[in-house]
């Protein structure tokens, strides 16, 4: 069997009719409306193999562009979306040539990091590993309607209020919210960009991006006008969430799951956070819902406002599969972030020649201006290293590959952290 490219779109009933096959009509429709409409889509990212009936479609692979975000740093990476085989064909072992096709494709577009959310059966001989958290399972946080309604308002009177809002910062501001209008779209990106530079969000979205993803939600009924609020301080968009009101996104069906949910949110002023979710709260109360499903970071502004409120934290998510495909470009693209890393740590007097070796590869930058620069080589694993590149697992981690003298600038170089991909890419 032959691997072709797809002729899009002569193949595109060819590849909706395998989707159905291959997915069933729960996930059809989704899959179906995003097929060909992404801001990036190139069918020479897309490969199928053909059946044996005429006009079949056995099995098909594709590349979703995306660029995932770290500090100051964004990294080319290729999502591996729909790798499917029909019934009749899986014996045959067709993920095999279709990966390595793929792969092909992602070094000649000079992807640094391949991404997956398939079986890790079928990837991890690839070199792919856990390295990215994902809201996909039946465990979200949650917050009761009934404790959430309180927020934006606290009594001085009060002690616990009291020095819960100090804790919090909250100064009981007056403060709008709103829907959110195309025109708010700047002031959006800028509030999910700091969110995640802090590591909350790591999937990198431009301007084209987000006005897909929002046509896309609301084409598939997830992304009503009013399940996008903002919230106004002076004028100024300090804050937003995103919502999910009327369906279960929860990905495994868990009939419990809540079908009220922030599904993404952002924002670190105090007092927009706190009526942000007073005034999500007022709206389940609307819809007759007792509880709000929270698919947003741990350590972020506004689940430490839902936490204040009586929020049910669950640490426990899925997780993505990342491969470190080009180390030589990665660590080149990375020099922004650690060099501001080493630039506000103890180390910011020295200069360092970082030399990275894998299994695969070896690469090296220069941090800080010196002409004797020290030579500091860290030696691991792929698996090792783009779990590092992440934040997925911190140096502590590793019990060799390292000389102990480094070992707190390699601290500095590669925080541990909890990086997440939002609930909206995923939908």
């Amino acid at each position: 069997m032959t691997i072709r490219n797809i002729r899009w779109p002569d193949d595109q009933e060819a590849i909706l009719d395998h989707i159905r096959q291959a997915y069933g009509p729960d996930d059809y429709e989704t899959l179906a409306a995003a097929y060909g409409s992404t801001p990036a889509f190139d069918p020479a990212d897309c490969f199928v193999i053909d059946g044996e009936r005429e006009g079949e479609i056995a099995a098909h692979a594709m590349i979703v562009p995306r660029e995932i975000q770290i500090g100051d740093s964004a990294l080319p990476t290729a999502e591996i979306s729909m790798l499917s085989v029909l019934e009749p064909y899986q014996d045959y072992n067709l993920e095999h040539p279709l990966l390595e096709i793929v792969h092909d494709r992602m070094t000649e577009r000079e992807d640094v990091l391949g991404l997956s959310f398939g079986s890790p059966l079928i990837f991890e001989p690839w070199q792919y590993e856990y390295a990215v958290g994902l809201y996909l399972t039946s465990f979200e946080s949650e917050i009761t309607t009934e404790f959430a309604v309180k927020a934006g308002q606290w009594d001085p009177d009060h002690s616990y209020e009291r020095r819960t809002a100090e804790r919090l910062g909250a100064l009981n501001r007056e403060i709008s919210v709103r829907r959110f209008y195309s025109s708010d779209l700047p002031a959006v990106q800028a509030l999910y960009a700091a969110e995640s530079a802090r590591g909350h969000y790591v999937m990198a979205r431009n301007e084209a991006a987000w006005r897909w993803q929002l046509a896309h939600l609301a084409q598939i009924g997830r992304n009503e006008p009013d399940d996008f609020l903002v919230a106004e301080v002076d004028g100024r968009l300090a804050a937003y969430a995103r919502l999910v009101t009327q369906a279960q996104v929860n990905l495994f069906r868990d009939a419990h799951a809540a079908r009220f949910n922030v599904i993404e949110a952002a924002g670190d002023h105090a007092d927009a956070v706190e009526v942000l979710l007073g005034e999500i709260a007022h709206l389940a109360q609307a819809f007759n819902v007792d509880r709000i499903g929270l698919f947003v970071h741990p350590m972020s502004t506004f689940m430490q406002h839902a936490l204040a409120r009586g929020a049910s934290l669950r640490q426990f998510t899925g997780a993505g599969l990342v491969r470190l495909h080009h180390l030589p470009l990665a660590l080149y693209l990375l020099v922004p972030t650690l060099e501001s890393r080493r630039a506000n740590s103890r180390f910011a007097a020295r200069a360092y020649h970082l030399v990275i070796t894998t299994e695969h590869d070896q690469a090296s930058i220069g941090l800080g201006r010196g002409s004797d620069p020290e030579v500091v080589e860290l030696e691991a694993p792929s698996t090792t290293i783009v779990r590092l590149i992440l934040g997925w697992h911190g140096i502590d981690n590793l019990t060799t590959g390292y000389h102990e003298r480094y070992g707190d600038l390699l601290r500095v170089l590669f925080p541990r952290c909890d990086p997440k991909i939002a609930l909206a890419d995923l939908m």
